[in-house]
């Protein structure tokens, strides 16, 4: 099952050396015998990385139950950087936009990019993590315009902006396709690419730190030791988001008691 998860994820997404985690991360120590609940809540968390997380924890752990929903108490930490990048045909001569243009294209009914064209905007199906941030930052409690498209894969969107010069769509920023170019994009200042490094410096505007809460029996603070591993983080890399720089990453770990 792991197995057909990674390959999914990993046909959606191409992993670059800038991507690398941090080999300061440690390596996660299996606990044998280990059973027990594990509540942990992502409220932030994609469900991307909701599925994969537990999925490969599970692997390593089958005697714990995780459950993964509203948790009272416990511990909040960052756990991975998520950025989403805006996504157009390549060959489309725009190089930035903002975030008014991009409300304009997901509100506006029958939208044409400057210049009269049709524009084709694509957005997430409903309840995905990527399409809430989306939403929250761009749209600022607008809905989204009737004619805009919702897919459900991340492989429909962008085989669907590869064959369509108007189209327009978002995706966690670690995603790549052959015909497809992510956009600079400004919330009112300057222009600037999605990245690592732009996100981990809060300068790319559709970045945010990803969050989990949990912690409180042994089996949570193990899930927890293992989203802050090696192989968690490669994780966060393969479903297309950008693992969290040590330095916060440390700070987790103590909070939690790991180190």
């Amino acid at each position: 099952m792991r197995h057909a998860i990674l390959l999914a994820c990993l046909s959606l997404s191409a992993l670059s050396p800038a991507y690398a985690v941090d080999e300061r991360y440690p390596d996660y120590a299996v606990r044998p015998g280990l059973a027990g609940e594990a509540a942990v809540e992502g409220a932030s968390a994609p469900a991307s990385l909701m599925r994969l997380w537990p999925e490969s924890f599970r692997m390593l752990q089958p005697g714990v139950a995780l459950r993964i929903g509203p948790v009272e108490g416990g511990v909040r930490v960052k756990v991975a950087v998520e950025a989403v990048a805006v996504l157009v045909h390549a060959e489309n001569p725009l190089a930035c936009i903002s975030f008014e243009e991009l409300h304009r294209l997901y509100t506006e009914e029958k939208p044409k990019w400057t210049g009269g064209a049709p524009a084709v905007p694509l957005a997430r199906a409903a309840g995905e993590g990527e399409g809430d941030f989306f939403a929250e930052a761009v749209l600022r409690g607008a809905p989204f315009a009737p004619g805009v498209t919702r897919v459900a894969r991340y492989s429909t969107l962008l085989d669907t902006i590869a064959a369509a010069p108007g189209a327009i769509g978002y995706a966690p920023a670690g995603y790549r396709g052959d015909g497809v170019k992510a956009l600079r994009v400004s919330d009112g200042g300057e222009c600037v690419a999605p990245g690592a490094a732009s996100a981990w410096r809060a300068e790319y505007p559709l970045a945010r730190f990803v969050y989990l809460r949990g912690g409180e029996s042994e089996a949570g603070k193990a899930f927890l030791d293992y989203v802050l591993s090696q192989a968690g983080q490669r994780d966060a890399v393969i479903a297309g988001f950008y693992s969290l720089p040590y330095v916060f990453a440390a700070e987790e770990r103590r909070k939690l008691g790991l180190d």
